[in-house]
């Protein structure tokens, strides 16, 4: 009888028992360097990485995860770390299903229980206004950033370069670059905003991100805390 692989009170016989719980959520490399050791994940740049996760089931715990370690994939046949990224990758993009709105009508829907109206299928965003993107459960969500096409379709929607603000784990603010606030200022506002407002289990990063349309990369704007650490 094959050996069962455990995985804290989780008993796995093949990998089929766990591929339809897989996900992938956004981490912070700097502030999970000791967690990213036994996982697996991908370096998407920026300082930020996405790990595969299993949605654990509920007689275990109510909405919780656990990172999929790196040494589970050497505990079945015909899988690979990489092999197992992408299926993550896939059952997100079909089940997190991601959602963009405007921040003000996330808030609305907050006390109306109204869902607002997803930009991603309309295409018709307020111009120049704070946009929410998160996912259609709003957990874990700021992951909808790195889905395949995801950064070109937000530069469609609107309409010129933008800055990523990650406001948490579960979601990222996207605003137009109109020049009104320096990188650096954005920065600052997002660290007070994760002191002072996020747990820190839900924060994931006081880097300000830009997205260029014309060469079609993400990099980092301004990063906060690196500033902070320069100044001391």
């Amino acid at each position: 009888m094959k050996e069962k692989i455990k995985m804290n009170t989780l008993q796995i016989e093949s990998y089929e028992d766990i591929k339809d719980s897989l996900r992938v959520r956004l981490m912070d490399i700097r502030r999970n360097a000791e967690t990213l050791k036994d996982c697996i994940y991908m370096n998407v740049g920026c300082g930020l990485a996405l790990v595969v996760y299993m949605e654990l089931p509920g007689q275990i715990a109510e909405d919780a995860v656990a990172n999929v370690p790196i040494g589970l994939a050497s505990g079945f046949k015909d899988t690979s770390p990489e092999g197992i990224f992408v299926d993550a990758m896939e059952r997100s993009v079909s089940e997190s299903r991601p959602m963009l709105c405007s921040l003000q009508d996330m808030l609305l829907a907050t006390l109306s229980g109204e869902e607002p109206e997803n930009y991603l299928i309309s295409e018709d965003a307020p111009e120049d206004s704070l946009l929410v993107l998160t996912t259609e459960d709003g957990r874990l969500g700021a992951s909808a950033l790195y889905y395949p096409g995801m950064k070109e379709k937000l530069s469609e929607i609107v309409g010129k370069d933008y800055y990523v603000l990650p406001s948490s784990v579960h979601e990222v603010l996207i605003m137009p670059v109109d020049g009104r606030m320096t990188p650096m200022e954005l920065a600052r506002t997002v660290r007070q905003i994760n002191e002072n407002e996020v747990s820190e289990q839900d924060t994931l990063c006081s880097r300000v991100l830009r997205y260029t349309a014309d060469t079609r990369q993400l990099c980092v704007a301004a990063d906060a805390e690196r500033q902070m650490e320069m100044e001391r």
